[in-house]
């Protein structure tokens, strides 16, 4: 199939699908809302490279349809180690955009703590938002749709997420590119254009940098790994090791740099060099 597609000049996302009668109400409510349209139109999806007028709709189109069959987001909610299962969800046959925002939603439910102090209500979250936010957009956008039978993965543990997505780095692309900013090789960009003007993601190139940036001013860091079919981060849960001296959080976090996602032996070849984070 890559070796078709590359022939041909073409992405995944941009072949034509099958399917006729698409529906698309989450897409159009925010297209709506961030700039404007008045009514999702044949025109429009045709800008987005959604829709061929001569041939129908794309599997770009298909992805933000509400028909799709494609394989989604598999998300399990753990307790002290990968052993307790605690909640399990699979979301899919939906838009890609749904299931970004149920992503969300169970990130925040997760993740997000209250404090009532007299009048006010405060609410902190264990991991910074722009880093969940980024990886998994990431995720949905420069997966490779191609594989029929696999869902991304998202760990949810008391200490970490960790996104696992489907297929390995894109051709041109590999570990050192991959922290350059503004350095971009979308495995789909007809996708990656519609976040990108939904605001789900800032610009081409920059999703590693601002998960990095996150956590400019936390002791822990999160993590990358690659492998020939899969591309995963891990965002470690902030102020977690306040209560630890300062010998025991470098003993922490060299036994978490020693571990891979999974609780499985790390080959250090496998770790990608995170360089030191900069401020926007």
């Amino acid at each position: 199939m890559d070796m078709i597609l590359k022939d041909r000049n073409l992405t995944f996302d941009q072949l034509l699908c099958k399917k006729e009668d698409l529906t698309f109400p989450t897409l159009e409510k925010l297209l709506q809302k961030k700039i404007g349209l008045e009514t999702l139109g044949k025109d429009t999806m045709i800008t987005f490279d959604l829709y061929d007028k001569s041939y129908g709709y794309t599997n770009a189109g298909l992805l933000f349809s509400s028909e799709n069959s494609f394989p989604g987001v598999d998300i399990v909610r753990f307790g002290t180690d990968h052993n307790e299962i605690l909640a399990r969800r699979t979301l899919e046959k939906q838009s890609v955009l749904d299931i970004y925002n149920d992503a969300c939603d169970l990130f925040f439910l997760f993740y997000s703590s209250e404090r009532i102090e007299g009048m006010e209500r405060t609410v902190s979250l264990r991991i910074p938002e722009v880093a969940f936010r980024e990886a998994l957009a990431n995720a949905l956008v420069h997966r490779d749709w191609s594989i029929g039978n696999a869902r991304i993965q998202i760990a949810m543990l008391e200490d970490r997420i960790e996104i696992i997505s489907p297929g390995g780095f894109p051709e041109n692309m590999n570990e050192t590119l991959y922290f350059q900013d503004f350095y971009s090789v979308p495995r789909n960009p007809h996708i990656a254009y519609v976040f990108l003007r939904l605001g789900l993601i800032e610009r081409f190139g920059t999703g590693v940098r601002r998960i990095l940036n996150s956590y400019q001013n936390e002791i822990v860091k999160p993590s990358f790994h690659a492998t020939e079919n899969t591309i995963s981060v891990t965002l470690p849960v902030v102020n977690q090791l306040t209560d630890l001296s300062p010998d025991q959080q470098k003993i922490y976090l060299f036994l978490m740099e020693k571990s891979l996602p999974g609780d499985r032996p790390l080959k250090t070849t496998a770790v990608f060099p995170v360089p030191k984070p900069q401020t926007s």
